[in-house]
């Protein structure tokens, strides 16, 4: 009979193989390299025992996984072939078909066997490396000293064990279908089950065999119902879609489970019983398992169904209450927010105006300068070159200056390579003399110099703006100096750089402008890889693929070559347990520039807690422009644990301890060797300038939407729930940004440096229910107050926003700025409580259209304020404080006097025309629609009654024009 395997010819075989090898090899180098230049850069930072411990570990899983799955495949392979049966059963036709395989098989068996084994266990330890992380926690797991309020366990098992415990489960169950399923072809291979012929169709070794599997199948099931239980605090629950089980769950589906676990075992037994002892057959096993799913569907599916059904549902509140109650509280522990009640603030829509005047800490520092629309004046203004650049969002910080603090908006004026020309992208020029940037530049944040445009006071350059006096919106001395202008690590810095040169060789990196000349330097800090042999720059050469690392004459025994130079990405790598804040910060702390950066520890699941997804908590309208939006996975336990600086000019990587109590960075500590330092080693210089951060204060904010309610009862009501509000600028794009200020809330002592928020009633985004506020007390710690306002007349953001630009003077101006091709950005709208009201401040900026967003400068030209019902539109914050105050006092009539039975006065009084008319009888109605669509709330309304008024004026203007021809 002939060989069913094709035959390959000897040179066709030595083709193969020569192929394979080269593949082989290329992959393998590949891999080594990486490895090696991984380690070469983990030397630099000096972090090589996260290297060397992240390495270790995927090679400890990879190998035990691996090798034992491998393993456990070749012994049912082995079992199989050891007691195939006689000759006598492989007389049915289906096995005299097979016997050609068999042929060709058996004189490779161990081969093929191997070969079989280890893909299987190749596979098991790729996956199972994955898993370092989790194993870590596993070996170094942590007691927290809280337990969950079910079981009464420490709640360590459930972020440390847990998660590891279901992942030896799920490859439990993995190893027996993948032995089963080999099991029963080797047996069908070498006859010892058979699909037709006289006699038993199975033989005795293989019933065994596969009974045996099926068992400790059924076993491991029994196992999974036993850890099921501990998974209900961590399940949804069914009726108020909480995390942690309910009532139906812990009453009905926790009993269902542990019957289960018997069921399991009493299958498990009766499998091998009935198919080796009584029954010697597979039906009554059969019948066993169909008992077991049976039961799991009767006692885990339908039973708690009809508990939920009868039992829960006609009386929610009731059955819910005690588990709605460990979730708020469970909730508000994970998350940080256990010592946040809320206060009332006794604010509402009819405060006291004259307060303004008398205010001391919070109007002075009102924030003018938007750092989301400023960055391209800070662009065109402070550019030493084309190639220079700041992020498309600069950040907030503050510094005392004079004795006073003071809010800036700061940014680094860094290399951008997406604005290399041609000439400047070839090799030598972009990675050797374009390498770094240059200058911390800062603006006060509430002071707008000349046109509109921030006052700078550091990091100017000495080369004056074109057109623009050297002195001219910049202060005359530096009032944030820095030692190291030289920024070699930034956010824009996408491009690796080689520098270093040879000892008493002249500087070749371009720095900064001087006058008529360009200033050239060398990099002399500690930060990069050597570069001096030439085995280092072979293997760059490779991993970058790049052969001007062999060619180049750049390399000398000085050089070093600078790469992994974001911030972001470099604290991520040496802590691969912390997930980063999307929006580093750089500050100068003694002289040093350093990005200073928020770090996370999380986990999902801490028994009870809700589960939020951290890229839809933290995404607002300015997520992505400047900030790094979180990654798309649900977690339930989130603390600021850890603050990271990355020095910009040496990219040295510090990591200090914040949150000396959580548990999980205490295990990650304990299995990097304890790479992070200890609190008390914070310079108090860093210290100044910690800030709360913005994701964690996103996230906080979107659940205390509900949790802010600590009362079982009305949280299930759900009456008292709040919303985030809606962007007042761009209300179809998403959330409203939180805003960094200087301001003095209720119950403070003094200004503090604060990241703020307004919150809405749900499905009511015209009003304001109440402030959140976040900041670092005197001692460090962090305080989130939420601050309700007493009534529900207080206007929202969204609302004052249009009740401002419904305004006759700004729907004028508006028309006008359109005429002349200028474009409207409105700029942070900010509430501050003032008084015992709260002061709404908008700047109005102004962007003479053009070709793009960086060739023209915005610049803040007006100035929207509203405190209760009163509402001002000036061109400086004074003016419309000013204006405020008053109104308040009687002083002054409102800016927008106009009603809807009152018609505007004609252009000329004598004009009587009657298209004149027909269009002020529109404008008046598309009024009387406009603030009926305002009170309402109706944002579709608002914007169709806002496009007829501004029908109705183009029709007045061309009526009154057309009268005045016509006579």
């Amino acid at each position: 009979m002939r060989n069913p395997l094709p035959r390959m010819n000897r040179r066709g075989r030595y083709v193969l193989i020569l192929l394979v090898g080269l593949i082989a090899l290329l992959t393998a180098t590949g891999w080594m390299v990486g490895i090696w230049t991984d380690y070469l850069w983990y030397d630099e930072v000096n972090f090589t025992e996260v290297f060397s411990t992240t390495l270790r570990t995927r090679a400890l899983l990879f190998v035990m996984f691996g090798g034992l799955m491998a393993l456990w495949v070749a012994l049912n392979l082995f079992l199989a072939y050891r007691f195939r049966p006689s000759a006598a059963m492989l007389t049915s036709p289906d096995q005299q078909v097979l016997d050609r395989y068999r042929r060709a098989i058996s004189p490779r068996l161990k081969l093929w066997a191997a070969l079989v084994s280890g893909v299987v266990g190749l596979f098991t330890g790729l996956a199972a490396q994955d898993q370092w992380q989790q194993w870590l926690l596993f070996t170094n797991s942590q007691t927290v000293g809280e337990v969950d309020p079910q079981f009464q366990i420490d709640i360590g098992f459930y972020l440390f064990e847990y998660p590891f415990w279901t992942y030896m489960l799920s490859v439990g169950f993995t190893a027996t279908i993948i032995a089963l399923i080999g099991a029963l072809g080797a047996h069908y291979l070498y006859g010892a089950i058979r699909l037709s012929g006289r006699g038993e169709r199975i033989s005795t070794a293989a019933r065994v065999h596969i009974s045996s599997l099926i068992a400790l199948f059924v076993l491991l099931k029994a196992v999974a119902y036993w850890f099921d239980r501990y998974g209900l605090v961590i399940a949804e629950n069914s009726v108020t879609k909480l995390t942690g089980g309910g009532y139906a769950e812990m009453n009905a589906l926790l009993f269902a489970k542990e019957i289960l676990i018997f069921v399991a075992i009493i299958g498990a037994i009766a499998v091998v019983i009935f198919s080796n002892g009584f029954g010697k057959t597979m039906l009554w096993p059969a019948c066993a398992i169909g008992l077991v799913v049976v039961s799991a569907i009767a006692i885990g599916g339908i039973y708690p169904a009809a508990v939920k059904s009868i039992t829960v549902q006609p009386n929610v509140p009731g059955k819910e209450g005690p588990y709605t109650q460990w979730s708020i509280d469970a909730t508000r522990a994970a998350y940080g927010m256990t010592d946040v009640t809320p206060i009332d603030a006794q604010l509402s829509a009819n405060g006291d105006a004259k307060a303004i005047n008398s205010d001391e800490f919070s109007v002075p520092n009102i924030r003018l300068l938007d750092p989301s629309i400023v960055s391209d004046t800070f662009s065109q203004k402070q550019q030493a070159r084309g190639f220079h650049g700041f992020s498309d969002k600069l950040d907030v910080d503050r510094y005392m200056v004079d004795g006073k603090l003071q809010d800036f908006v700061v940014g680094v004026r860094e290399l951008n390579p997406e604005k290399y020309s041609e000439t400047q992208s070839d090799w030598t020029v972009r990675h050797t003399q374009y390498t770094h940037g240059y200058g911390f530049v800062a603006a006060p944040a509430n002071q707008i110099c000349g046109d509109g445009e921030p006052y700078f006071v550091s990091g100017f350059l000495n080369v004056p703006a074109e057109g623009q006096d050297a002195t001219s919106c910049r202060s005359a001395t530096d009032l944030i100096p820095t030692d190291r202008p030289q920024i070699y690590y930034g956010e824009l810095m996408t491009d690796y750089a080689v520098v270093g040169v040879p000892d008493g060789a002249a500087p070749k990196e371009y720095d900064h402008p001087t006058g008529d000349a360009d200033v050239l330097t060398t990099y002399e800090g500690s930060g990069g890889v050597e570069m001096s042999s030439m085995w280092n720059r072979m293997l760059y050469a490779w991993e970058f693929r790049e052969t001007k690392f062999l060619l180049s004459d750049a390399f000398n025994e000085n050089s070093k070559l600078l790469y992994n130079r974001n911030p972001r990405d470099r604290v991520e790598n040496v802590a691969p347990f912390l997930t980063v804040d999307g929006d580093p910060y750089p500050a100068v702390v003694d002289g040093k520039i350093v990005w200073i950066l928020d770090g996370y520890t999380t986990s999902s699941t801490y028994p009870y807690s809700e589960k939020v997804n951290l890229s839809d908590a933290s995404t607002d309208t300015l997520t992505g422009s400047g900030t790094t939006q979180q990654e798309g996975r649900d977690v339930n336990y989130v603390r600021n644990s850890v603050k990271a600086t990355v020095d910009a000019y040496d990219g040295s990587v510090n990591l200090y301890t914040f949150d000396e109590s959580d548990p999980v960075l205490k295990a990650w500590n304990a299995a990097y060797g304890g790479i992070v330092k200890p609190k008390a080693e914070i310079p108090a210089s860093l210290a100044a300038h910690f800030r709360y951060p913005e994701d964690l204060f996103k996230i906080q904010r979107d659940l205390l939407q509900r949790f802010h309610v600590t009362d079982a009862q009305v949280f299930i009501q759900g009456s008292d729930a709040w919303e985030t509000p809606v962007d007042p600028a761009k209300p179809t794009e998403g959330k409203q940004p939180p805003y960094y200020v200087v301001a003095n809330y209720p119950g403070q002592t003094g200004p503090q440096f604060q990241l703020t928020s307004t919150m809405t009633p749900v499905s009511r985004a015209n009003v304001t229910s109440a402030l959140l506020s976040a900041y670092y007390d005197e001692s460090g710690q962090p305080k989130l107050s939420v601050y309700q306002v007493s009534g529900d007349s207080l206007s929202s953001a969204l609302q004052t926003h249009q009740n401002l630009t419904s305004l006759d003077t700004v729907v004028q101006d508006l028309r006008l700025f359109e005429t002349e091709k200028t474009n409207v950005e409105y700029g942070n709208m900010l509430a501050l409580p003032v008084g015992n009201g709260v002061l709404y401040v908008e700047p109005l900026y102004l962007r003479r259209q053009g070709t793009g967003a960086g060739t023209t400068l915005p610049q803040m030209r007006k100035v929207l304020v509203s405190y209760g019902p009163f509402n001002a539109y000036a061109d400086t914050l004074p003016e419309a404080l000013k204006s405020i105050v008053e109104q308040y006092t009687g002083q002054a009539p409102p800016p927008d006097p106009s009603d809807p039975g009152t018609e505007p006065p004609p252009s000329d009084p004598g004009t009587t025309d009657p298209a004149v008319t027909a269009a002020v009888v529109k404008m008046n109605q598309a009024i009387t629609d406009l603030k009926a669509a305002q009170t309402a709330g109706d944002f579709e309304a608002y914007g169709a009654a806002l496009a007829a008024l501004d029908a109705a004026i183009k029709e007045y203007d061309a009526a009154v024009a057309a009268a005045a021809t016509g006579r």
